[in-house]
């Protein structure tokens, strides 16, 4: 984590009381000029952070996106583990998944310090954003299981659909896009179990910027993401994210037990952004001109080079890029 990261953990690990500067200094092993900076950048950032003369900082707790109560109302009976910040969802759903959490645990939070994409990449996850977590002990086929992450793609498309009637589009395989820009992603991680060797359980982890503002992500992602909403004080009334997230959440479960069937797939087809278009496949540092041309029945894609020949494509390591 960076200092910033760093000292919004220990505020939220504190929201209870008020925490000196020289403390939080100590504790984080910084200067208390660092931590000056990164309180006003988080206060840049739209975090609410109080300052009193002897006794410290402490970060207002706000009930701008997502509400514990509320969410454990709508995700009933599936358990639910809720916090303000965590290093990475994904992360701590793993380790519930290899502890027996059931299947349908979702991991929620409003905030990630360490937020992990496909490849090894960083996601960012600032605030505004929600990030969900579902563990699934999926019954199908492995083969099936590489089905999940379209399916997720699909059940986001659908709640932001439901709840906030607006229309998504799908790069395959794994982002949701909402005005040319990335607006969602998705990971899906596998938990094997460690006696038998065998896959457990699926951790399906999406991302989606809510409501963070455009100044709030890093000057060179500001082209290529956005946000369902420019601020929380865009969010029309009666969208509720709180909703949101439990709709996707049921979106996936409900998916997830029809993997076999496969169905959803044309859904996933229709909203694709990338069949007929032009795009870069990017693969061990190889970029390939080509056109998307069709996604078959267990997701893959098929691409067509500009020699004519055609390749069909596993997630794997490869990378698409829109717009060459």
């Amino acid at each position: 984590m960076n200092t910033v990261q760093d000292v919004l953990s220990y505020l939220y690990d504190h929201e209870d009381t008020y925490v000196s500067g020289q403390l939080i200094a100590s504790n984080l092993s910084i200067s208390r000029s660092a931590i000056w900076k990164a309180i006003e950048t988080l206060r840049d950032e739209g975090y609410c952070i109080d300052a009193v003369t002897n006794k410290g900082y402490r970060l207002v707790p706000t009930s701008e996106l997502l509400d514990k109560t509320q969410l454990e109302s709508l995700l009933s009976p599936h358990p639910l583990h809720f916090f303000g910040v965590i290093d990475s969802t994904n992360r701590y759903a793993k380790q519930l998944a290899g502890e027996g959490a059931v299947h349908g645990t979702a991991v929620i939070s409003a905030f990630q310090s360490e937020g992990r994409g496909r490849l090894g990449r960083t996601f960012a996850s600032p605030k505004g954003g929600m990030y969900i977590s579902v563990i699934l002990r999926p019954r199908c086929k492995t083969e099936d299981a590489l089905l999940v992450t379209s399916a997720a793609a699909v059940a986001v498309s659908r709640a932001v659909k439901k709840v906030c009637n607006l229309e998504l589009g799908i790069k395959w395989v794994n982002d949701l896009f909402y005005k040319n820009k990335k607006v969602c992603g998705i990971l899906t991680e596998g938990v094997i179990d460690v006696e038998s060797g065998t896959l457990s359980s699926l951790v399906v982890g999406i991302g989606v910027n809510f409501s963070t503002p455009s100044t709030a992500f890093d000057p060179q992602l500001q082209m290529i993401v956005t946000s369902l909403y420019d601020g929380f004080s865009q969010v029309p009334d009666g969208v509720d994210p709180n909703v949101l997230a439990a709709e996707i959440v049921h979106g996936v479960l409900a998916l997830s037990d029809i993997l076999p069937d496969n169905s959803f797939l044309e859904e996933y087809r229709r909203s694709s952004i990338i069949l007929g278009k032009k795009i870069l496949v990017i693969n061990q540092k190889q970029k390939r001109l080509a056109k998307g041309v069709e996604i078959d029945n267990q997701a893959h894609l098929t691409v067509e080079y500009q020699d004519s020949s055609r390749e069909t494509l596993g997630t794997g390591e490869i990378s698409i890029r829109l717009d060459v």
